[in-house]
């Protein structure tokens, strides 16, 4: 039986970090009379890798109200939709819906890399089916985004199949358990949680990221026009990040119960959801995003052209400001 979820009390000097923060990014604005800026606005929809973010919010790490909003919305799509409607200025999100968007003519920059799917993200097979070749007239229910329709595509390339040797059923990411159980699909693009869940009731693993390194990311992407006035609430943002990222290693069981909650998870499946993720620190971070030979815009030119070929691109990508370590910590 899970465990009921478990709500520990937030440090005694989350309050003092908090107005510690206010003070000293608001202090020059309320000595000269004037009006603090709006709020830097992120958000983020329900997935292990972003649970960080919402960590450092509840442990008091980030800068509060008038600095930053950091809002939940239920569905990538949600997230999506407010970065194109100005609604948010930054959100988390796969890499390669920030390509799609930039595609889009959205001058969007990534300010930090969440996650590398190691696992996470996964082509699950009914009983009797064995192997990516398996999959020819098949029907696959994949979900209606770039990162599925990718992790499709790159099935698709090592069963040296065409995306018209399949049926493709676009599938909710909500609705997938339920068309799994139903047996709607043969084969199914999903990814944790409900790819566990899936797996420990029989569903065979014919891909997983593990066999794809260095192929879907997560990452935050701030709108470039927004960045340069917000500066110090975005470091402070980031900052208050990887000390939520400290406090995930070194109490992973405590952080698991603060967090699964959120994802309707219990502690124990979030833990085994995190197993498939891997968390760059700040090190990590300024590799991914060096200011002269950035790994992710090597990553991004590696991915365009099947992003090209899945139809998710209309034109080449430009990888002129992907990417800036400006706003990362600097020790």
């Amino acid at each position: 039986m899970p465990r009921a979820p478990y709500t520990a009390p937030r440090p005694a000097n989350a309050l003092r970090r908090r107005c510690v923060l206010l003070l000293g990014i608001l202090g020059p604005w309320l000595s000269g009379g004037c009006s603090p800026p709006a709020p830097l606005r992120l958000v983020g929809h329900p997935w292990p890798g972003h649970e960080p973010f919402f960590l450092a919010q509840h442990l008091g790490y980030l800068p509060a109200q008038p600095l930053l909003q950091l809002q939940e919305t239920a569905t990538l799509q949600e997230s999506l939709q407010r970065l194109r409607e100005s609604r948010a200025d930054g959100a988390m999100l796969p890499l390669s819906d920030v390509l799609q968007l930039r595609d889009e003519g959205l001058k969007l920059q990534v300010v930090l890399v969440l996650d590398v799917s190691r696992g996470a993200d996964v082509v699950l097979m009914q009983t009797g089916l064995r192997g990516l070749s398996a999959l020819r007239g098949q029907r696959v229910g994949v979900e209606n985004s770039s990162q599925g329709t990718l992790m499709l595509q790159l099935a698709l390339d090592k069963a040296g199949l065409q995306a018209g040797d399949v049926q493709i059923e676009r599938l909710p990411y909500e609705q997938h358990e339920l068309a799994w159980e139903r047996r709607d699909v043969h084969a199914l693009v999903t990814h944790e949680p409900v790819a566990s869940r899936l797996l420990a009731r029989g569903a065979y693993a014919a891909l997983n990221t593990r066999q794809l390194p260095d192929t879907l990311f997560h990452v935050l992407a701030v709108r470039s026009d927004v960045l340069p006035l917000h500066g110090d609430a975005m470091r402070a943002a980031l900052a208050g990040y990887f000390q939520a990222l400290d406090y995930q290693r070194g109490n992973p069981w405590d952080a698991a119960y603060r967090m699964a909650p959120r994802l309707q998870l219990s502690a124990e499946a979030l833990l085994e959801a995190m197993r498939g993720l891997e968390q760059p620190d700040r090190l990590g971070n300024r590799r991914y995003l060096a200011e002269t030979d950035s790994a992710l815009q090597r990553i991004a030119l590696q991915l365009a052209p099947l992003m090209e070929r899945a139809g998710l691109l209309r034109q080449p990508v430009s990888l002129i400001d992907l990417d800036s370590s400006e706003y990362l910590p600097r020790s």
